[in-house]
């Protein structure tokens, strides 16, 4: 499945996915230690696929869909008219068109009827910061995770500069993501395999073409130079009783206009977590005028202590 996967995207895209080999396991913790995937006791037994492995196809299967045509005959389907055959959708274009093209955004007229003129070219692309939380194998499932005797795992998937941390109750806060930029040392290294991208505009800055993300779901015109959706995973364990407090996930209208410790302060000092994630929203709407997307989620009480009862 996996091998099935890699070869689509060398076939379809090409470019840097020529090379590209992801590790379907590799993810790290909260300190940044890559996080070893147990042996099997038998080499020769089939192992079932990790939760690493699971999000690290999904989101590189959802990317490609979305860039190779799959996601366009689903939008186109949902559009077609009463009584239209599949025979009157339109074929894929060729290889640089549909990368460039296939984000195009359609009006209403009968889908035997759409030109190539008329589709209106969409350029974004999207960011994107996952969260999910788990129980032990074994472990009763009445009990939350908030639960003093729970020790919950915190699994996250990561492409872009969205941002994820955690708080212990020391008021210490530990991100589980890192900014996709082409200033970071790991993503430089990993696009360097296409340097020719790389410039230096007048203040020294090294950047990567004209992005801002080197990961992201889209941006189909950049995806031969490296532009992924391979994602950042962490892994995090709570063991250790009270050990986190909360986690909050952000867009970068927050994170790129707060630091971390401004926000676990700021949440800290709220009662709820909807007063936490207003009280984020309004701060760095005030203390910034640039009007990038702000969005914040609060999730309390990895461990609120006495009877386990979430804040």
């Amino acid at each position: 499945m996996q091998s099935n996967l890699n070869d689509s995207w060398r076939h379809i895209v090409g470019g840097y996915f020529q090379r590209f080999k992801p590790d379907y396991d590799s993810s790290h913790d909260h300190l940044g230690q890559k996080v070893e995937r147990p042996k099997p006791r038998n080499v020769h037994e089939e192992q079932p696929p990790t939760l690493e492995n699971l999000l690290s196809y999904s989101f590189l299967r959802a990317d490609l869909d979305f860039i190779s045509g799959d996601g366009l005959a689903s939008y186109l389907s949902q559009k077609r008219p009463p009584n239209t055959s599949d025979d009157a959708a339109p074929a894929i274009y060729d290889l640089q068109n549909a990368l460039d093209d296939v984000n195009g955004s359609y009006t209403t007229p009968p889908i035997k009827s759409i030109k190539r003129s008329e589709v209106i070219s969409f350029k974004g692309g999207s960011t994107c910061s996952a969260a999910l939380i788990s129980m032990p194998e074994g472990e009763s499932p009445s009990i939350p995770f908030w639960h003093p005797q729970a020790e919950p795992t915190i699994m996250t998937a990561h492409i872009g500069d969205t941002r994820i941390l955690v708080c212990d109750l020391a008021g210490q806060p530990y991100p589980l993501t890192t900014n996709h930029h082409p200033s970071l040392p790991s993503e430089s290294k990993r696009l360097r395999r296409y340097a020719a991208a790389f410039v230096t505009d007048s203040f020294g800055e090294e950047r990567f073409g004209v992005l801002a993300n080197t990961r992201a779901f889209g941006d189909v015109k950049q995806k031969r130079l490296g532009v992924s959706a391979e994602p950042e995973i962490c892994r995090l364990t709570v063991r250790n009783k009270g050990e986190f407090s909360f986690m909050v996930l952000m867009t970068d209208g927050i994170s790129g206009t707060l630091s971390d410790q401004e926000v676990v302060d700021i949440v800290g000092d709220s009662r709820t977590p909807d007063e936490a994630a207003k009280a984020l929203v309004d701060y760095a709407c005030t203390v910034t005028k640039e009007g990038d997307n702000a969005s914040a989620m609060v999730v309390p009480s990895l461990y609120s202590g006495g009877n386990g009862t979430p804040q």
